[in-house]
């Protein structure tokens, strides 16, 4: 019979109460409302990085076109020797830029006479905010060497910068000099 009483009286303090799982449950919201808008924040300045580097690889990929004379066929006329690749960015055009063949050996981009390799579209919520020296510019490069065209003139640097359509962050420049390197600040 003692026994048996011991066995009513002994207390059961198994699992959580009501008030600790609000406790709980009330820390967890808070954490999430706190880091859930800086993650997203946080994508945006990623898309905006990787458009930049991006960028740059293309500039890199029209180089490496010119280095290694690789063919491409004008658009006025196919028997036309290409005389080197660039790059065209455009200010008034701000969510993409244009990777060429240079057809009428002016060393700059001109549509229509130029034939177009590729036309890259960037990020959502990514653009061109400032193309100089001048709003329409273009890089190109001859082989062999490469020389490197500036809007047609050799020496010249460029820079085109690029932000969140949102306005908010930082600005990232690409900036190339007049020998071809590549500088992302």
């Amino acid at each position: 019979m003692a026994r048996n009483l011991t066995f009513l009286t002994k207390s059961r303090e198994e699992g959580f109460t009501i008030p600790e799982l609000l406790v709980v449950v009330a820390i967890i919201v808070l954490m999430t409302g706190l880091v859930l808008p800086n993650f997203r924040s946080g994508e945006r300045t990623l898309a905006l990085n990787r458009a930049v580097h991006k960028a740059g690889q293309d500039v890199r990929k029209a180089q490496e076109l010119a280095l290694s004379a690789k063919t491409h066929i004008c658009p006025n006329d196919p028997a036309e020797k290409i005389s080197g690749y660039g790059v065209f960015f455009d200010q008034n055009i701000p969510t993409s830029y244009v990777i060429f063949a240079e057809c009428n050996n002016n060393n700059t981009y001109n549509e229509g006479i130029d034939g177009i390799v590729e036309t890259i579209s960037l990020e959502s919520g990514i653009e061109i905010s400032l193309v100089s020296p001048n709003a329409k510019t273009s890089i190109v490069f001859v082989p062999p060497i490469p020389l490197v065209f500036t809007n047609g003139n050799p020496g010249e640097n460029m820079q085109v910068s690029f932000q969140r359509i949102d306005g908010v962050g930082t600005v990232k420049i690409l900036g190339i000099n007049s020998r071809g390197v590549l500088d992302i600040d």
